[in-house]
């Protein structure tokens, strides 16, 4: 019969089917049990990236009464006959309420609600959450494990560029720790690298060394998300004297004073590009005055950025390629005396992740250079803007401290807060033991000492799953600072981190494990006698 029928629910346990042709109505029968209803529905939140569409088409729905499963999909992802909007109804053989429900968004984003009741209709909005990013950094500062930055940005593997094509990772990163921020315990300094979000860190080796320096000197590393020359070398930069620039103006004309201090207030960018995570409508420009000419220093000219980037996912960067829409990492021009621009930096790159310092070396300046541009169309945050001109380090004093312990442990999921321009926070203090994160499928590193899979850098990963981090300790065996020294401590990493985003390679599997090359035998030993652990995914 074809016939148009419409359910009418009156009462949790009336179902009512009324037809045409020819009008009829029949009744539900005796002993029906109450259903539920649920109706998901997404949103568009450019303030937090949400990407879903607003009818929650795509979204799979996975309920979970005792030891029954229900399982739907949300519409089909084409246009047809018999397609609606009602709510989805779920039988629960009597219970009084579901267990779980558990959500795929149609952007990748897991949810789950708990304890729905029978009787009423759900209606359930996207909880978005920061899916991936890079491992997390905790350092002990005397009285907890205070958030400093992410690390391995550098070395994602997977990431998609566009149709077929993928990023090369860095398999390395060395992170300058904020001075005066680390602090030893039982003459110990502790660090925990943590992954609180749908990720695989992949950690082989980690060194915590020491730089002494002099009455007078600072330093910094070359260290940034390298996309162009020069490329980054991780190694220290040493310097005496520091510009800030005069006078900032942006694209728009205005005058930006936020670039002078490290406060986590950043230059404001322009109009976002809707479509696109990360980033923006059009170019965002700084023009940077300052008051004497910046060739004319002895030492080599460097900008040292502090800042932060949102990065886009591999399913971002693939709909960009679909759109012929660019990423243009930040470049740099400078104003010689004849007043003309030239380019000394192009697109050489940007901060490689959450906040933190980077630096690039600038090259041969034109004669008289006063003013320098810094432009991009990614979602960049300048923090701080400074000029400063290595030199070699005369009585500096470089010493690399023992592992003393390296554990793997399930931590939990530490309490994120995001503030005014996308920066991220983290309370370690404040962890979750359960998160809504999928795994990825495969053998993991089992809990305990991993001291044999970080000492060295030698392709013998410690494989770290969501909701689990790397305690590491290194003896605090230095000598007491003359007066006026200054010591600063360098976290030097070598690894690799994946997400499971849509689009990323081998997103949903720990395998294939990245390496460089070295030979295999000693790695595959280790990994046989550390790795397995399985996850079965979800």
């Amino acid at each position: 019969m074809s016939a148009q029928c419409l359910a009418q629910r009156r009462d949790p346990r009336d179902v009512s089917l009324l037809a045409h042709d020819g009008l009829k109505l029949w009744r539900p029968g005796p002993g029906r049990h109450p259903y539920l209803a649920l109706s998901p529905s997404g949103a568009e939140d450019p303030g937090n990236s949400m990407r879903s569409n607003a009818s929650g088409i795509g979204v799979r729905l996975s309920l979970r009464v005792g030891s029954r499963w229900t399982v739907q999909e949300t519409y089909r992802g084409s246009s047809g006959p018999g397609q609606s909007l009602q709510p989805w109804a779920f039988g629960l053989g009597g219970a009084a309420r579901a267990d779980f429900v558990a959500m795929d968004w149609s952007d990748g984003v897991f949810q789950t609600e708990l304890g729905l009741e029978a009787g009423k209709l759900h209606r359930i909005a996207e909880t978005q959450r920061q899916l991936s990013s890079c491992p997390v950094l905790f350092a002990w500062d005397g009285e907890k494990y205070a958030f400093v930055s992410d690390l391995l940005g550098v070395g994602g593997i997977g990431f998609a560029l566009g149709r077929g094509e993928y990023s090369t990772p860095r398999p390395w990163e060395n992170f300058l720790l904020p001075e005066g921020l680390l602090k030893a315990r039982d003459g110990r300094y502790r660090l925990k690298i943590g992954e609180p979000m749908e990720e695989t860190a992949y950690l082989d080796a980690a060194r915590l060394v020491d730089y002494d320096l002099p009455p007078g000197w600072q330093m910094v590393l070359d260290e940034r998300m390298g996309t162009g020359l020069p490329e980054p070398t991780g190694e220290p930069r040493f310097f005496r004297r520091e510009a800030l620039p005069l006078r900032a103006v942006d694209e728009r004309g205005e005058t930006v004073t936020a670039i002078r201090s490290a406060d986590g207030k950043a230059a404001p960018l322009g109009e976002l590009d809707q479509r696109f995570i990360g980033r923006l409508a059009g170019e965002h420009v700084l023009e940077l005055e300052f008051a004497a000419p910046l060739d004319a220093q002895p030492g080599q000219a460097m900008l040292v950025i502090d800042g932060w980037v949102e990065y886009p996912y591999s399913q971002t960067m693939f709909a960009a390629w679909q759109a012929g829409a660019s990423y243009q990492p930040a470049s740099v021009d400078a104003r010689g005396a004849d007043g003309r621009w030239q380019t000394v930096l192009d697109q050489f790159g940007y901060p490689a992740g959450m906040p933190r310092r980077m630096s690039v070396d600038l090259g041969a300046l034109p004669e008289g250079t006063t003013a320098l541009r810094l432009r991009t169309n990614m979602e960049v945050y300048w923090d701080r803007i400074a000029v400063v001109w290595a030199e070699p380090l005369p009585r500096g004093q470089r010493r690399q401290l023992a592992l003393a312990d390296a554990r793997l442990l399930k931590s939990g999921y530490p309490l994120r807060t995001t503030y005014a321009q996308r920066r991220p926070d983290y309370d370690y203090a404040k962890r979750a033991p359960f998160w809504d994160t999928r795994y990825m499928e495969g053998f993991y590193t089992r809990l305990g000492a991993v001291e044999e899979l970080v000492a060295q850098t030698d392709d013998a990963v410690a494989i770290v799953g969501a909701g689990e981090e790397l305690h590491l300790e290194f003896t605090a065996t230095e000598p007491e600072l003359p007066t006026g020294w200054t010591r600063r401590h360098v976290l030097e990493t070598n690894g690799w981190a994946k997400d499971m985003d849509l689009f990323t390679l081998d997103g949903e599997t720990v395998a294939p494990l990245p390496g460089t090359g070295k030979p295999g035998g000693p790695r595959d030993a280790l990994h046989a006698r550390y790795n397995n652990r399985f996850q079965a995914g979800h």
